[in-house]
Formats: structure tokens, sequence, C-alpha cells
């Protein structure tokens, strides 16, 4: 059994946050899992081991920034030097600056579109992710623009981890809705482009009998809730906030909706595909164009283009034949993301002493 720290700043409702869990859950069945974060009061997640809090939360300027960084990295160094883990893995950018700078021997976890970084952002980026052991990229595309565009060289692709049998669980909550409806999960802020997917919906043909579920939430309910308002929309356009459980709104769902100007590889369309739900995705960069099989389990379309999002909208909902084909080929097409599949990738990476050769080939 080894010992394994996985880092990340907090546990709010996110695909991140969700991904990491589910490797922390997949890894604590063989072995001692950590999981460490810097803030720990509004956590909206059940942790399936122990749970470190270093109590180092977020700043809002960039100096308090730049002095938490360093913080963070005192407190995990000192962590790390008691413990003395096997494996430490960070996920995402704000615990990934400090885990490199704590610990050579880390797998730092790239969840966003470096492109998508803030000037901060990215010097940190190029300042800490060099010293890590390796970086472990979601997609083929973000693994891509950290090699060419940042010049990290020791990166490697694998995918989110998604754990099935969870899933599928918290799917057997009961949801009953009075129509048939359509399901958009996901923060509401501008990347996601929920403003897009309201106008879309309300030049379609499908309003007239199936609602929209806006599952989430964010800074933009505000806005969103005037602009179906000014459609008229009211009743149909449907924002039921953040949900600890939104697996119950998949499962009844005729298809599930990512309109994201930006991702990285994004968990939703994976946890809707393996509940057998279709979907419809921009093809934005990064991490769509890798699990939707257009016309196979859903439609991948042109991103930022209402007229296409309207016309995707009918014509999946509205073809019942092409609708049941990708629902059936729905839950075959994410087989590779296998929990045991992924954590075997992870464990032969290492980032650590005792690994010596990784199993899982690099491209750089």
């Amino acid at each position: 059994m080894k010992k394994i720290a996985i880092v990340i700043a907090d546990l709010v409702l996110g695909g991140g946050q969700r991904s990491a869990l589910n490797l922390a859950s997949a890894l604590s069945k063989n072995h001692d899992v950590t999981v460490i974060v810097f803030q720990d009061k509004f956590r909206q997640y059940k942790v399936p081991c122990k749970l470190v809090n270093l109590d180092c939360p977020d700043q809002n300027t960039t100096f308090r920034k730049a002095i938490n960084v360093l913080k963070r990295t005192w407190r995990l160094k000192r962590n790390f030097n008691i413990n003395k883990y096997d494996h430490i893995f960070g996920f995402m950018e704000s615990a990934n600056f400090p885990t490199a700078l704590a610990s050579p021997e880390a797998l730092l976890s790239v969840h966003c579109n470096p492109h998508e970084l803030n000037k901060y952002e990215s010097l940190l980026l190029r300042l800490t992710y060099p010293r890590a052991n390796h970086i472990i990229a979601v997609s083929e595309d973000v693994a891509t623009i950290l090699r060419n565009d940042f010049d990290i060289k020791k990166v490697t692709r694998i995918y989110n981890l998604v754990s099935f049998d969870d899933i599928k669980q918290q799917a057997i909550e009961k949801y009953a809705h009075k129509r048939p409806y359509i399901v958009a999960l996901g923060r509401l802020t501008e990347v996601k482009r929920l403003d897009l997917l309201i106008d879309a919906y309300a030049n379609s043909k499908m309003r007239d009998e199936c609602d929209l579920l806006l599952v989430g939430e964010g800074d933009m309910r505000e806005s969103l809730e005037e602009q179906i308002k000014a459609l008229s929309l009211e009743g149909k356009v449907i924002l039921t906030g953040s949900q600890e459980n939104p697996f119950k709104y998949l499962k009844s769902a005729e298809l599930l909706v990512l309109s994201s100007r930006t991702e990285a590889f994004p968990m939703v369309l994976i946890e809707s595909l393996v509940l057998s739900c279709p979907v419809i995705a921009t093809d934005c960069p990064t991490g769509p164009r890798e699990i939707v099989i257009d016309r196979k389990n859903g439609l991948l379309i042109k991103n930022d283009d209402e007229a296409e999002l309207t016309k995707a909208l009918d014509e999946l909902y509205f073809d019942k034949e092409l609708l049941a084909a990708c629902r059936e080929y729905a839950f075959e097409s994410v087989q590779h993301l296998s929990d045991e599949r992924v954590v075997k990738e992870w464990l032969a990476l290492g980032g650590n002493k005792l690994t010596k050769k990784p199993a899982v080939k690099t491209t750089g």
C-alpha cells in the first residue's frame, strides 16, 4: 500500500474537483490516500478518504496571490516532509503552482486551456511547471498547447477518470418533470455561453414541447434571468441552482447541451454519456472533439454559432431515430475512461522515486 497525496485548492462544485475525488476514491481501494485542500469553507462534495485543510484561502490581489503561493508552498512542503508520500498529485493551477514548488516529485494535472490563463497565471506556469516531475494534460489539445506554446517537455495526456458506478448510483434518485426537457450543466459563467444557448433555444421549434434546465450557479445568474424574462421563456428555461447530485437530471433528459466557448476536457459530457444521454457540444478548444463522435453519440457543432446550435437542437430532438442511435452507443463510447485503466496510467507515471520508468508513452 502506497501513501498518496492529492492536492486541490477547494472542493466546491466543478469538473476538476469531481475528477480529483474520483481519482481519490479509486486509489483508496488499494492505497492510503489524503486529499489536501487550501480552504474547506464551501465544500460541496463528500471526501472518500482523509482530508487535510491547510487553511490558506484565496486572495484577491496579485500581490496577495503571490504571497499566498509562497505560504501554500511552505505549508505543503511541511506536510510532505512529515508524511513522506510515495505519490503527490496536484489538480488545477491554484494547487499546481505551490505543489510544484514544494515537491519536484509531483505530477500536475492541467484542467484548463492554458491560453485562457491571465498574464500572472501564465508567468507562474512557465516558472513552476518545469520544476515538476511530470505534467498530466486532460486532453490531447491541452497537451499540444503545453508542449508547443509553453515549451513544457514532460507532458502526457491522461483523460479524466470517471466513476461509472458512482454516477449510476446517484442517478437512481428520482426527478419528475411535467414536460420533456434538455439539460445544460455547469457554472453560470461567461465561458459556458449559456446566453447563446438560451437564444438558440428561443429560436428553436423544440421549445414548444421541451423545457431547458440550467443546472448550476454563478455570477451570470441575474443576467440570464433577465434574458429569460425578455424572451418570455419563464417556466420553459429553468435555473435549478447548484445541485449536489446533478445526475438525477441527466438520467431522464432528452439530451445534454454544452455550449462553451472553451473547455479542457469537459467531465459533464462523459457523465452524460455514462447515463446514455446523448449530447450536443460546441467544437471549442479543447476537449469536446475527443469525446463527441459526431452523429454516433451526439452532435459536434461549430463553436459560437447560434444558428447552428438552434439547428442541432431541433435535429437531434425531433429525429427520434438519430436520438435513439446516439443513446444506444453513448455508454459504449466512453468505456476507455473506466477508473481501472486511468488509475494504472497515473501510477505508471509515478511522479516519485519509486517509479523508474513510465509505462505511459510520453511525447515531447
